[in-house]
C-alpha cells in the first residue's frame, strides 16, 4: 500500500460545501483490494483490540460501534485508514469526525478524506494509519504512542521554533 497523492483542502470543496478543513488522500491499496477485511483473518479483532476507541465511530450505520460492525461485515482498508487517521487525532485531543473513502475510478486507488484541525497533525495521521494498517496485516508490533505523542506536540505548537521542532521529529518518524 503506499499515498500517492496528498491534498489540504481548506474550505468549501467537493466533499462538503460548508467550510471544512479535510485531508485528501488517494491511496493504492495494493493486493488489499482484493480482500476486504472481513475475510483476513484475525485482522478485525486485532484492529479493536489495537485501538479499542474505535467502538464509538458511527460510520454510516449512524450508531457508536457502526464502523467495527462494518468492520465486521467486510469493508476495505481505505475506509480502515480514515477511521485510524480519525481516531489518532482523536486521541490527542483534536476534533475530527468527518470522513469518506470512495474509488478513484482506477483498480485498487481510493480516496480517502478526514478532517483535521491542524494540517500537520492531519497529514502525519493519514500516513500514521497507512503504517498502522500494513503493522496489523504483518502482525509486527508497533509504538502508537510514538504517534500520539507527535500529534499531541503538533497540538500544543505556537511560536515557530517549537513548530519547526515538530516538523523535524515528524520527517524523522514517517
Amino acid at each position: 500500500m503506499k499515498i500517492i497523492d496528498t491534498q489540504i483542502l481548506r474550505g468549501p470543496n467537493y466533499y462538503l460545501s460548508h467550510s471544512k478543513k479535510l485531508i485528501e488522500m488517494k491511496v493504492d491499496l495494493g493486493i488489499t483490494e482484493y480482500c476486504p477485511i472481513n475475510k483476513i483473518e484475525g485482522l478485525a479483532e486485532n484492529l479493536e483490540r489495537f485501538i479499542p476507541t474505535l467502538k464509538n465511530h458511527f460510520c454510516s450505520a449512524g450508531e457508536s460501534g457502526g464502523f467495527l460492525k462494518r468492520v465486521r461485515e467486510g469493508t476495505w482498508m481505505g475506509h480502515v485508514i480514515e477511521h485510524i487517521a480519525m481516531e489518532l487525532q482523536t486521541l490527542a485531543d483534536m476534533s475530527c469526525g468527518h470522513g469518506r473513502t470512495r474509488s478513484a475510478g482506477e483498480n485498487g486507488i481510493y480516496i480517502v478524506v478526514f478532517s483535521y484541525e491542524r494540517e500537520d497533525a492531519g497529514l502525519y495521521a493519514g500516513k500514521a494509519a497507512l503504517k498502522i494498517v500494513e503493522t496489523l496485516l504483518s502482525e509486527r508490533p508497533y509504538d502508537i504512542e510514538k504517534d500520539l505523542i507527535q500529534l499531541e506536540m503538533f497540538q500544543r505548537c505556537e511560536g515557530p521554533s517549537t513548530l519547526a521542532v515538530a516538523r523535524r521529529n515528524f520527517r524523522d518518524a514517517v
